[in-house]
């Protein structure tokens, strides 16, 4: 995969997935879009900043409990005190699933740092999530969506970047 050792990293996905990838082996893709997803009820009327997000689309045959798997570039936190990852989201539909933001523990077993589910509303919200007890470490970051019970559950994202404090030699 592809290695980031200089912060702040951001990725607005303006330019196709940039260092990002879609995983083999699960349901679908997520897909890079701009203006309003296909279905009403759900989604974005576009970008949360310049034209284009990456989103999870709910419709058939992605639901019930579809996963999909983007998977960003190793991070390379040796040489730092503190680590964070931010990024907006939008999660409006009746049946909007679960979005898990996952690192490797050992490597192998991916834990979620963070994750939430169901309907936000019509807005894009900003997550932070702590990334502070993976300094002085290697990590990768992925974003898995599965998708609700119908298909009115899109689940989007931009503007995610990742900040480091330099350690103090």
């Amino acid at each position: 995969p592809n290695h980031v050792s200089s912060f702040p990293y951001a990725e607005g996905w303006e330019g196709g997935f940039g260092l990002w990838t879609n995983v083999a082996g699960d349901d679908f893709n997520w897909a890079q879009r701009s203006g309003s997803t296909p279905s009403s009820g759900t989604g974005p009327s576009g970008a949360h900043s310049g034209t284009y997000y990456v989103y999870v689309e709910a419709s058939s045959p992605n639901y019930p409990n579809q996963t999909t798997i983007l998977e960003g570039p190793c991070f390379d936190l040796a040489n730092t005190s503190d680590a964070d990852l931010t990024f907006w989201y939008h999660m409006l539909g009746s049946a909007v699933g679960t979005l898990y933001v996952e690192v490797p523990e050992d490597c192998v077993t991916w834990t979620p740092v963070w994750t939430l589910s169901g309907d936000q509303g019509d807005a894009w919200h900003e997550a932070s999530v702590d990334l502070s007890a993976y300094v002085g470490q290697i990590i990768t970051v992925r974003l898995r969506g599965v998708t609700g019970s119908s298909w009115q559950g899109d689940i989007c994202i931009d503007d995610l970047s990742v900040t480091v404090t330099p350690a103090i030699p």
